[in-house]
């Protein structure tokens, strides 16, 4: 059957080729025809053109009649060599003939149009003339019906073409007809078992692999094929479910990394834990689909604080209350999990008498899953989720709030190391600065006391020593000197650990004194009008006098520029020179030292030092708000 069906349907198709091979050759060929005639036309209106714009010029003697005669002028050898390429391929005299019209056209152009015209343009009269006027209507025409019997002759040659292509396409038809015939029996049987037995099954799966192709991936294949077509069948579910639940898990996978990495940006940016509490609550929420998140710190008495919460409804009370307490319950959710010290479970059927349970049940909230919070080893805190349904299952929202608990974990222990490095920071400055109060009291009360002492005693020695003995004398008073200079000396390092100037003068009256100290000129601003607490002023104090030692040896600056403002609730130092730069904290212990004492002050400092182009120390130290007097102090 289908060695015979082949034999058949490939006679029809051979016979429907030659049709279709004549068709199309007619066609081509009417079409030619067609294109002649449009050719024809246009050189007939070409003519029509010039002869109806030169007789106009003639009549009014208006050059602009004259527009369409100079176009059909300019258009004229175009539309001729159009004219006779298609004429060749019309077949028969055509060819000749459009060469005819075209030379008795071009003919009337050059012996009659353009003579006309030129002599229209130097004397209307002599143009308007009938016998000039009789001539050219002769002539148009003559060329007119010229025209007229080429196209008529196109248009006999195109009947024929069609009739031609009529009786073949009429003979491919009925011969392919029969031959048809022939093969539609043989064509509905076997059509008939296959379109049964394996087209519609194989239709359909290529209509379910379109739809997995398109992302639904529920549907499913009645797999009562024959052979393999079942077992394709068969195999097409296997997929389908496997990339069900592929996909799914791949986007419960993706949203839990996108929610973990949004909540570690927080943590590592250092934002305050109330906002971490707050994106942990709310990511947690989102992943395990439940109703509500609370994030609860244990107390020392045993109740839990929340401290960070989300709803996924913005209802008022469908999440806890931010800071409100829950006093430990038996057998509630925070109760097991500080006992067992891991995560712990409520459902419909366990019923708990304490407020978190009874806050619960009058929202309908009737599941519950909470997981602990270590902090560097000791219990911290919980995450508890509510949902209204039985959604939440043990084992699965275990794993998945566990990173969310690790992150909050990270973001208390970080808040706590750095409040303890600042404490500790802050420790070390003031310790430092009790330190020299302590060296510069002994100095002033001990050492340099005596020294004075000892100087006067000398001078009185001094009045003893015999009037003859002159180079004794002299060298006495050179020991009294040095002993003065010695003395100055102590005075000036005792000033430098912790000058009294600051406390007496405040900021304004110190930084002039190390300006004038300062062995680079310096030009100073300061707008400080009235005192600071004196952790501000101290480490102002260093702040400046540091970054002009710094200056003075290794700078090799020419001025200094140092501005101290006092703006709303900070204190803003500026030091700049005009210097080498290229000054890196990192490698010198100066400008190190000077972040501690900026950073227990709780301020910033930012060192701007390219190569060639100077340093900028800008020190940024916040200060209690205070009244202001008005004006600058420079």
């Amino acid at each position: 059957m289908s060695v015979l069906l082949s034999i058949i349907v490939g006679a029809v198709f051979f016979l429907l080729l030659l049709a279709i091979r004549g068709q199309q050759d007619s066609a081509a060929q009417a079409q030619h025809n067609q294109r002649a005639l449009l050719a024809a036309d246009q050189l007939d209106l070409v003519i029509v053109d010039m002869e109806t714009g030169q007789r106009g010029f003639i009549i009014t003697g208006q050059e602009s009649f004259l527009q369409p005669w100079s176009q059909g002028l300019a258009a004229f050898p175009g539309e001729a060599a159009t004219f006779e390429r298609l004429a060749v391929g019309s077949g028969g005299d055509q060819a000749a003939h459009a060469r005819q019209i075209t030379r008795d056209v071009a003919n009337y152009i050059t012996s009659y149009s353009v003579p006309l015209v030129e002599t229209a343009q130097h004397d209307l009269a002599a143009a308007r003339t009938p016998q000039v006027t009789a001539e050219g209507k002769h002539r148009v025409d003559e060329l007119r019906g010229e025209l007229a019997s080429y196209e008529s002759a196109e248009r006999r040659l195109l009947t024929e073409r069609q009739a031609a292509a009529n009786a073949n396409a009429t003979r491919a038809t009925v011969a392919a007809s029969a031959a048809l015939g022939a093969s539609i029996v043989l064509v509905l049987l076997s059509g008939g078992y296959l379109a049964q037995r394996v087209v519609r099954p194989i239709r359909e799966a290529s209509a379910m692999a379109d739809r997995v192709a398109g992302g639904d991936l529920t549907g499913r294949m009645p797999d009562t094929g024959p052979g393999e077509v079942g077992v394709l069948q068969r195999a097409f579910n296997t997929m389908a479910g496997s990339l069900q639940e592929s996909r799914d898990e791949l986007r419960r996978v993706a949203d839990e990394q996108a929610a973990l990495r949004r909540v570690a940006t927080l943590v590592a940016s250092g934002v305050p834990p109330t906002e971490v509490f707050a994106a942990v609550a709310a990511e947690t929420g989102q992943v395990l689909g439940a109703t509500s998140i609370a994030v609860a710190r244990y107390e020392p008495d045993g109740a839990v604080a929340v401290v960070g919460t989300w709803a996924e409804s913005r209802d008022a009370g469908q999440a806890p209350a931010l800071g409100s307490r829950w006093p430990p319950g038996k057998d509630s959710i925070p109760v097991e999990v500080q006992r067992t010290g891991q995560a712990a479970q409520r459902g419909d059927g366990q019923q708990a008498a304490d407020e978190m349970a009874a806050w619960a049940q009058q929202h309908g909230l009737r599941a519950a899953v909470g997981s602990p919070v270590f902090v560097e080893g000791r219990l911290w805190g919980v995450i508890i989720a509510f949902a209204r349904g039985a959604g939440l299952r043990t084992e699965e929202s275990r794993a998945r709030i566990l990173a969310f608990t690790e992150l909050a974990a990270m973001a208390v222990a970080n808040s706590e190391s750095r409040e303890q490095l600042a404490a500790s920071r802050a420790r070390v400055v003031a310790a430092a600065d009790e330190s020299r109060r302590r060296i510069e009291r002994n100095l002033h009360d001990g050492t340099q006391q005596r020294l004075v002492s000892l100087a006067l005693e000398m001078r009185v020695a001094a009045n003893t020593i015999p009037p003859e003995q002159a180079e004794l004398h002299q060298q006495w008073d050179k020991t009294v000197q040095n002993l003065a200079a010695v003395t100055e000396d102590l005075r000036e390092v005792s000033r430098g650990l912790h000058p009294a100037i600051l406390e007496d003068g405040g900021l304004g009256p110190a930084l002039r004194a190390l300006a004038r100290r300062s062995a680079v000129p310096v030009d100073l601003s300061v707008s400080v009008r009235r005192r600071l607490p004196e952790q501000a002023e101290i480490t102002a104090y260093y702040v400046v006098s540091e970054a002009l030692t710094n200056v003075a040896k290794h700078a090799h600056a020419s001025q200094v520029r140092v501005e101290a403002e006092l703006t709303g609730n900070s204190l803003r130092l500026l030091v700049r020179d005009d210097g080498t730069g290229g000054a890196d904290p990192a490698y010198g212990s100066g400008l190190f030292g000077l972040s501690d004492r900026v950073g227990a002050a709780n301020g910033r400092i930012e060192i701007v030092s390219p190569r060639g182009g100077g340093t900028s120390l800008l020190a940024t130290i916040p200060v209690p708000r205070g009244q202001d007097d008005n004006g600058a102090d420079s």
